[in-house]
């Protein structure tokens, strides 16, 4: 593959998604409880309904939709069909916000919650499930990618949380300068628009990146930004598909 160039998603690409995924999970426990009497385990099958519909690329809009469909008593099978996408309206409301909140302190804890933020969280939560995340890609599979492309991240992760875990995971500054990571706030559209993909291309200078994701909305943004891409997944998405990370080698070393 002749490429000069290799953009990342971050989730469930170069880092574990599962700390997202439990506070998806968490949060929306507990808002359909106290706000619904609704008392239901969420299973990462409403999680992934969620995810593979296009326009549901940021967590905190997932964790928003579930809670708004199984609220009303939607089955899974009718996701598709009566979901509503989080237009930027939507997201200024108070409720999401409110969502968004519960989300952040299940992940972030609430003692970096109000360091962010600048306010006290709404209940405690001493360690945050972004202490948990570990690295999915082998460092030697990383080490040779880096001898051989310039290597960017695009991510919907909002830039404080990219940051810390790219520098607790030691992507940054050996693999992966900081410059070259675009996150939630550097550009005005998310993923699926080619924004964020198109942004890292513009820094790394590179004439024929290629991206690598593990979601239908990193295949459209791809597509949108006239880039090949590496499908990480089961599903017959993208240009190549390889069913995890350190396979990647088999097309670009």
């Amino acid at each position: 593959m002749k490429c000069d160039g290799v953009i990342f998603d971050m989730d469930g690409v170069l880092v574990t998604n599962s700390a997202y995924c439990e506070a998806i999970k968490r949060t929306v426990e507990l808002v359909l409880w106290n706000k619904f009497r609704i008392n239901k385990e969420i299973t990462t099958e409403y999680i992934d309904e969620i995810k593979s519909l296009t326009g549901f690329n940021n967590d905190w809009d997932t964790s928003y939709a579930l809670i708004e469909l199984l609220g009303n008593n939607v089955t899974i099978d009718e996701f598709s069909q009566k979901v509503k996408l989080i237009t930027p309206k939507r997201r200024k409301s108070t409720w999401y916000k409110k969502v968004k909140d519960i989300f952040q302190t299940f992940y972030l804890g609430d003692r970096l919650f109000q360091e962010i933020y600048s306010y006290v969280a709404s209940f405690k939560n001493k360690i945050g499930l972004i202490t948990t995340e570990t690295l999915l890609i082998d460092i030697k599979v990383l080490d040779k990618l880096a001898q051989n492309y310039k290597l960017g991240i695009a991510t919907s992760r909002p830039r404080f949380e990219a940051l810390f875990a790219v520098k607790n995971l030691r992507l940054t500054p050996n693999y992966i300068s900081e410059a070259l990571l675009i996150a939630k706030e550097d550009v005005i559209r998310e993923k699926p628009e080619p924004d964020p993909l198109l942004e890292v291309q513009r820094r790394m200078r590179a004439k024929k990146p290629i991206y690598v994701g593990d979601t239908v909305n990193d295949t459209v943004a791809a597509q949108k930004a006239n880039m090949p891409c590496i499908f990480v997944g089961l599903k017959k998405l993208g240009d190549f598909q390889i069913s995890e990370i350190n396979k990647i080698k088999e097309i670009l070393l």
